[in-house]
């Protein structure tokens, strides 16, 4: 029987097969959740409950939409091209989602409870544009820089940043102030917003040039692989988001063009229709009722039901059945989709209508080709990179009026924008826009769905999980479609024009010109009938921009102070027929300086070096500036908002008409036959025109060229005297040419040899450990034992960090996979071991760690490998991008699931009180007292029902006269108390990370090794030599991720207990990979350089932060220093610009070309802050003082020690040591010579 059922299984065809294991897997998960039979339940059964019950049905859930999952992707993969297929592929979300609501109702069903679920259709459509909107400002900018650039961008959420805070500057700057600290009048002020949008744009995109030039311009000469460029990327991001911090806090902030815009009344109210499913146990008592939201249409009153809910219910009218629902929609919610929407179409327009387009068209497809074809390959990356900058700090502009932000908020928006870029394809804009689109629908409906289930089911911080719904679809698409939305569309795109090539037929003429002559024509529908698309599209862009434009500039119109507008507000003032006149009382419509809002209270107080008698003239004095600067403001805003208006409503009118006019000319020559163009003649005259005045400007083109020559050669004479110069000086400390043809491998490679790798990392780590030997500590009682744990506590954090740089190292350096996701594995292990370990009455299990430890390791081994199969395939960028969507799926879990919580009695976050490794012992020696006995029942000591419980090593420590290892060890350290248990955990950390380490080198120098680099260098030529490469690829992850897993259990240890934000990124996968950078790729022993290097940083910059704060502590001169340096680069703007024009003037002179652009732009940086951030920005910001926050300084000398490794040593402090066996030259001779007689 098993015979003939294997042979039936095995003549199944692949779909067959796989639709078999899909269904099997729902309906198991299904009968588990409706009737508790399933196999999970069974093995729960059979380990008499060992399993949580909570963990049976989450898993159950998982399963079963796991299967609906392979159902689509059996659609896709292994049904034939047929009608019913595409019908299928387009109704799949809806089939998911009805997997989700049935795996929900079973669920409920068999708990015996119920939920109910309601979905406001307006809501979830307003919040999708709000949260696609967010997502696309900065994934349109990862994706033209991919597009073009060719690599995934990590700093462009910081872009986003610059354009949060430049909104904060333009509102602080004395220029604009009035207009937004006058108070609400109940209409809205637009110049301010309107100024910031344009000023972002402009100056996020000169970032972004002055950023490409000073970092990513080098990189490209050097013909970087974008891995290169993606990890450089990350220290600009952790540069620009430290500098930020520092300039301006890391306080909460809103951007406020005008008081009114938060005004509640001033929203948009959207009839809406409403949704309600009842999930489960829809059953009502006997005798009971249950009324429902839905209303009778004949007597006006909600309609009660016995017996039982309905499945779902759809309702529009309010609760009193008399009113339409509404759902309100804020104006300054508004303005997101507005601007970013109108933004990405302009940038399309751009792409695919004008000659700069198809040059960057160009450069993205071949950059050779390209510049052999004449294209300036340079100035089109340069131009690149402003406009990705410049739309995401328009975007950060915009979106800093819709929530309070901080420096953290942009890159918590970075991972869901790369989650839209992967969906719709790296490098598609039009892919983006889907995918932002999708990614923020799937956001928008969690919530309630989250918000419905998760009170019934005892877990309201669901509602946190909202924020991983994106990661966890991208994953699940991924599987799908492992090139994303963009490339299937790309590839139906090709399908349909080669199929329309293949048709014989031409399109009619006579229906073209029908087509041109109705009002169809000013929407270019003939010209699209005639298979003229892109004269069609540009004439449906045309018509539909200017009715666009109209009905902004109307809406802009009605709420401003516009001639003859009158706003809600306005009409619900009686006797006010203006905008105007709710200011200014008057029916005349005019602007006078005596109607500003402003009186002496606004006028902030004195300086202090006024003189008290001055104050009073002093306030008149600057009231009255205020006033004046109010009133011209005001009357810029009123003449600025006349011309849009104006424009608005002649635009609408005359371009379409203009349009159907040319169609109208279009269709009398298709009736003609004529095929040319009747525009042509015009844009003829325009070029005459463009190239005449062009010709007019030659003269003076001729003077600037003889001019630039004239100043170009002032450096050429002067830098060979400089370079000769330094050559004198350099001389004597060069030690001239290597000769390379002898067999002395140290003389020969130096730091890449065997022998000079380990004496480097001998000379390394004598410096480092120098350099923790003198880590100063606070002059005090009990020094030596607080020294011990400084340095325990050092090695403790280099042994958490080099294991994590060996599993980073394993599967990049090595392997050749880019993981962001180390912190994932690290999570599942310090996760997994302290629940393990926690005492059974507080949520944990009570486990032994050593037992505990192994199952951790093996767990987060096992997670490796099955992460392995379905991502191993996945290209470069759309792994890292998944590894590191995992690391933040286990966060939010962490922080919304009550399984991942244990050590505490409530419902606290977070993990504690588990089992320390090695505590008792430490501080209770080998046989553990017992407590004083508590009396039992009896309350009588002395008595068999005495209650006798042994010591906690909390105990133990505070006990005297106990014999324990860490007493012995303290005093043979002289520490005059027992020896910390830090002291004890450095010592299981640095052995088992030398473990570690020989367990790799031992590995990697095996045959398995070599295959591993192999796949690294070409995975076609490792797989054409017989490796299974996604096999050794899951091994390769499955040993990585066991280390990282080791790692977490330390780090838990560590910690004694942790929280969800010991796993940002920021405080763990950045580190490391700096670790990894600084250290040098595929050398273990680069990895334990760099790690102690990122740990010894962390510490100093500790010290310093203690130091800051009391001159009684070490490092307080330093710190002084450091915030004088800091005060100076804040208040004297112009000092630091001359120090750079300096700069600039000494690069130009020696020909030194980076040091010139470095000193232009910081000259340019510093200029703009001495212009726009004046003393108010100072005041907001630091109003306890001017101080570094020297956290962020580490942070900002990280980002640097990143980009600098990258820029001048590439290779790491330890490169890597490959294999160059000796040459048996004596025997090729003998050889040679042999041949030779012959």
């Amino acid at each position: 029987m098993m015979e003939s059922a294997k042979s039936a299984w095995n003549s199944l065809n692949r779909g067959q097969r796989r639709l078999i294991v899909s269904l099997v897997i729902m309906v198991d998960a299904w009968v588990g959740l409706r009737y508790g039979l399933g196999s999970l339940n069974l093995l729960d059964k059979v380990l008499s409950g060992g399993i949580p019950n909570d963990m049976v049905w989450l898993l159950q859930i998982v399963l079963a939409i796991s299967g609906g999952f392979m159902l689509i992707k059996i659609l896709f993969d292994d049904v034939p091209e047929s009608p019913a297929r595409s019908i299928g592929i387009a109704c799949s979300p809806l089939f998911l989602l009805f997997i989700v609501w049935l795996t929900l109702d079973f669920l409920f069903k068999g708990m015996s409870d119920d939920a109910v679920i309601t979905l406001d259709l307006i809501s979830i459509s307003v919040g999708t544009l709000t949260w696609s909107t967010t997502y696309l400002a900065i994934a349109v900018g990862l994706t033209l820089t991919y597009k073009v650039q060719r690599y995934g961008n990590f700093a462009q959420s910081e872009f986003f940043m610059i354009g949060m805070y430049l909104s904060m500057v333009m509102v602080w700057v004395d220029q604009f102030y009035p207009l937004a600290s006058a108070p609400r009048d109940g209409v809205l002020v637009w110049s301010l917003l309107l100024w910031t949008i344009l000023g972002a744009f402009i100056l996020t995109g000169i970032a972004g040039i002055v950023i490409d030039r000073l970092v990513y311009r080098g990189f490209r000469q050097k013909n970087a692989s974008p891995q290169v460029m993606m990890i450089a990327s990350l220290g600009i991001a952790l540069i620009l988001r430290a500098l930020v911090y520092l300039r301006f806090g890391a306080g909460k902030k809103m951007f406020e063009p005008d008081a009114d815009w938060r005004v509640p009344d001033l929203r948009w109210d959207i009839p809406t229709t409403k949704l309600r499913f009842y999930l489960g146990d829809r059953s009502i008592d006997e005798g009971s009722t249950y009324t429902l939201n839905s209303c009778d249409a004949e007597g006006g009153e909600r309609i009660v039901v016995e017996g039982s809910k309905p499945l779902f219910e759809t309702y529009d009218l309010a609760t009193n059945c008399v009113d339409q629902a509404t759902t309100g929609y804020a104006y300054y919610k508004g303005a997101m989709p507005v601007v970013i929407f109108t933004s990405v179409i302009l940038l399309l327009i751009l792409l695919n209508k004008t000659r700069l387009g198809r040059r960057m068209r160009a450069v993205a497809d071949n950059p050779d080709l390209a510049a052999s074809s004449g294209i300036n390959v340079e100035n089109v990356q340069m131009t690149s990179a402003f406009l990705s900058a410049g739309l995401s700090g328009m975007g950060g502009a915009i979106f800093a009026m819709t929530l309070r932000f901080t420096p953290e908020t942009a890159f918590s928006l970075l991972l869901p924008s790369f989650a839209v870029i992967v969906l719709g394809t790296i490098g598609s804009i039009p892919g983006a826009i889907i995918g932002s689109i999708i990614v923020g629908f799937v956001r928008a409906l969690s919530s309630p769905v989250l918000i419905g289930i998760g009170q019934p089911l005892g877990r309201s911080n669901y509602t946190a999980l909202d924020g991983v719904m994106p990661y966890i679809f991208l994953i699940a698409i991924l599987m799908i479609m492992p090139e994303g939305i963009g490339d299937a569309y790309e590839k139906w795109k090709v399908n349909r024009l080669r199929k329309r090539a293949e048709q014989v037929s031409a399109p009619s003429k006579k229906t073209g010109a029908v087509l041109a002559f109705l009002p169809t024509g000013m929407f270019g529908l003939h010209n699209l009938q005639q298979r003229k698309e892109s004269r069609g599209q540009s004439m449906m862009i045309a018509s539909i921009g200017a009715y666009v434009f109209h009905r902004l500039s109307s809406f802009i119109g009605a709420n401003s102070f516009s001639e003859g507008a009158c706003s809600q507000t306005c009409q619900g003032n009686e006797g006010v027929s203006s905008n105007l006149e709710l200011v200014t009382g008057r029916t005349d419509g005019t602007l006078a300086i005596t109607d500003s809002p402003f009186t002496e209270a606004n006028i902030d107080s004195p300086p202090s070096d006024v003189a008290p008698y001055l104050h009073e003239s002093w306030a008149t004095e600057h009231l009255q500036l205020m006033n004046e600067k109010w009133y011209d403001l005001m009357s810029g805003e009123m003449m600025l908002l006349d011309i849009i208006s104006t424009l608005g409503d002649i635009i609408w009118p005359a371009v379409p008409l203009l349009v159907w006019l040319v169609a109208i000319v279009e269709g009398v020559y298709l009736l003609q036959g004529r095929d040319d163009d009747p525009l042509r003649p015009i844009f003829s005259k325009i070029e005459d025109a463009t190239s005449s005045t062009g010709t007019g400007f030659s003269g003076l083109t001729i003077s600037m060229k003889q001019l630039a020559t004239h100043l170009d050669s002032i450096p050429k004479r002067v830098g060979p005297i400089i370079d000769s110069l330094t050559d004198n000086l350099r001389r004597p400390f060069s030690r001239g040419e290597v000769d390379r043809s002898g067999g002395d491998h140290l003389a020969i490679y130096g730091r890449e040899s065997p022998k000079g790798s380990w004496m480097m990392f001998g000379v390394l780590m004598f410096i480092l450990l120098l350099f923790l030997a003198w880590l100063p500590v606070a002059e005090q009682d009990g020094m030596r034992f607080i020294k011990t744990l400084q340095v325990s506590n050092v090695l403790v954090t280099l042994s958490i960090f080099a294991l994590m740089a060996f599993s980073l190292n394993l599967h990049t350096g090595v392997t050749g996979m880019v993981n962001f996701g180390v912190i994932f594995f690290v999570g599942i292990g310090s996760i997994v071991v302290g629940i393990l370990s926690a005492p059974s009455e507080l949520h944990g299990y009570d486990w032994p760690v050593i037992p505990a430890t192994i199952v951790a390791v093996l767990v987060a081994a096992l997670a490796g490998w099955m992460l392995a199969y379905p991502t191993a395939r996945l290209r470069m960028d759309y792994f890292a991008i998944v590894t590191i969507s995992l690391g933040e799926i286990v966060r939010v879990l962490l922080a919304g699931e009550p399984l991942l919580r244990a050590g505490s009695w409530g419902s606290s976050i977070g993990i504690s009180r588990y089992t320390l490794p090695g505590e008792s012992w430490w501080f209770c020696g080998s046989d553990v007292p017992n407590k004083a006995p508590l009396a039992g029942l009896d309350a009588t000591l002395g008595t068999a029902d005495d209650i006798i419980q042994r010591m906690e090593p909390s105990d133990c420590r505070d006990a005297v006269d106990l014999s324990s290892p860490a007493v012995s060890i303290g005093d043979l350290m002289n520490l005059d108390q027992a020896a910390p248990y830090m002291l004890l955990l450095a010592v299981i950390g640095i052995l088992s990370t030398i473990f570690v380490w020989w367990l790799l080198d031992t590995i990697l120098a095996s045959p398995w090794g070599r295959i591993l680099r192999a796949i690294r260098e070409d995975e076609e030529v490792a797989q054409h030599h017989g490796h299974d490469v996604l096999t050794h690829k899951a091994a390769s992850l499955a040993l990585g991720a066991a280390i990282a897993g080791f790692a977490g259990a330390l780090w838990a240890w560590k910690l004694t207990g942790f929280q969800p934000n010991h796993m940002m990124p920021a405080r763990s996968t950045f580190l490391v990979w700096a670790a990894f950078i600084v250290g040098g790729a595929a050398n273990n022993r680069g990895m334990v350089v760099g790690a102690f290097i990122i740990v010894l940083m962390e510490f100093v910059f500790n010290v310093l932060v203690a130091g800051q704060g009391s001159s009684d502590l070490p490092l307080h001169t330093t710190a002084g220093h450091i915030d004088s340096l800091f005060e100076w680069l804040v208040v004297d703007s112009w000092g630091v610009v001359m120090v750079f024009l300096v700069l600039a003037l000494l690069g130009w002179l020696t020909g030194r070309a980076g040091l010139r652009e470095v000193g232009f732009a910081g000259a340019v940086t510093f200029t703009f802050t001495g212009l726009m951030m004046g003393q108010r920005s100072i005041d907001e910001t630091f109003s306890g003082g001017l101080q570094a926050d020297m956290a962020y300084v580490k942070v900002l000398l990280i980002g640097f020690l990143i980009l600098f490794s990258l820029k001048f040593n590439p290779k790491g402090l330890l490169p890597e040591v490959p294999s160059r066996p000796d040459r048996p030259q004596a025997a090729e001779a003998d050889g040679e010579g042999g041949d030779s007689s012959e």
